[in-house]
């Protein structure tokens, strides 16, 4: 039992003057920073990539939806019905409309539109757009619900972008 403990003693000590020999601090072979700065950089044009990608597709959908529901309403005619609703149907969806995006931005601190990238500057555009021609649709038949609803698809598609672009994100490391 003796000669276990002094065994024990002896590592013990053998350890301890090993650990103290050991340096304090140790430097890295090479410069670390160069590949930390390369990721961060790499991961920010990767979700500035994917950002731009989230923008264009709703915008590319919305447009192949104006641009089918105006071809069939075209080929096929408006329909006629006994039951007009009045322009000012239109005219109220457009109010609130307006009356929402201003809020939004409002809420926002009132962004400068100009200052987005070209990309998003151009979807949004794009959804104006659309607005207009669907817009101008419904004036010539506003009993026409696939436009109005149409109409209100647009005008949500521009809100949630406005959202997107501008309400704060979460960051990733």
């Amino acid at each position: 039992m003796k000669e276990n403990n002094i065994a024990n003693n002896s590592a013990e000590k053998s350890l301890q003057a090993a650990i103290t020999k050991l340096p304090k601090e140790m430097s890295p072979e090479r410069d670390l920073w160069l590949g930390i700065d390369k990721a961060i950089n790499q991961n920010t044009a990767v979700l500035e990539k994917a950002n731009t990608r989230k923008v264009i597709m709703p915008t590319a959908w919305a447009a192949s939806i104006v641009a089918a529901v105006l071809l069939t309403w075209m080929t096929l005619g408006p329909e006629l019905s006994t039951t007009e609703p009045s322009i000012s149907l239109v005219a109220e969806i457009q109010y609130n409309f307006q009356q929402q995006k201003h809020s939004m931005l409002v809420s926002f601190g009132r962004p400068d539109i100009k200052q987005l990238p070209v990309a998003m500057q151009t979807e949004l555009v794009k959804l104006a757009s659309a607005q207009k021609t669907i817009s101008k649709a419904l004036v010539e038949d506003p009993n026409n619900s696939d436009l109005l609803n149409l109409l209100r698809w647009t005008q949500q598609q521009e809100l949630d972008l406005l959202k997107q672009l501008y309400s704060p994100q979460w960051q990733e490391i």
